[in-house]
């Protein structure tokens, strides 16, 4: 994917776009940049016309599968993770409940989440 130009936006910190941009690459590398966009929407319009290439977590797949899309994993760099954290002293059985969801529908997704 070298070759082909990624979107991104402006609208974010530099180091966030860095980061979804695997930028440096593991080859040390970087970016040929595409066209910006503002919101996801935006983002994938501008993928499906072809104008641009972009990085998404694999619940973007199935959440905005179009069929003017292709998803194809990344296998050269480290997984997104995720974390759900709350503030000391604001547990609650809603927020126990909550986490016990999360953690129950992570470890259904197929590669699921490091049970650490």
């Amino acid at each position: 994917m070298g070759d082909e130009p990624l979107m991104w936006t402006e609208r974010a910190p530099r180091e966030w776009v860095d980061w979804w941009a695997v930028n440096p690459r593991p080859d040390g590398s970087s970016p040929r940049w595409g066209p910006t966009n503002d919101n996801v929407e935006e983002m994938l319009e501008q993928v499906a016309e072809g104008s641009a290439t972009c990085f998404a977590p694999m619940s973007m797949a199935r959440y905005y599968a179009r069929p003017d899309l292709t998803w194809v994993p990344l296998t050269d760099v480290e997984p997104l993770r995720t974390v759900l954290a709350w503030a000391d002293g604001t547990d609650s059985s809603l927020v126990r409940g909550f986490a016990r969801v999360v953690r129950e529908l992570a470890a259904a997704v197929p590669g699921g989440p490091d049970q650490r």
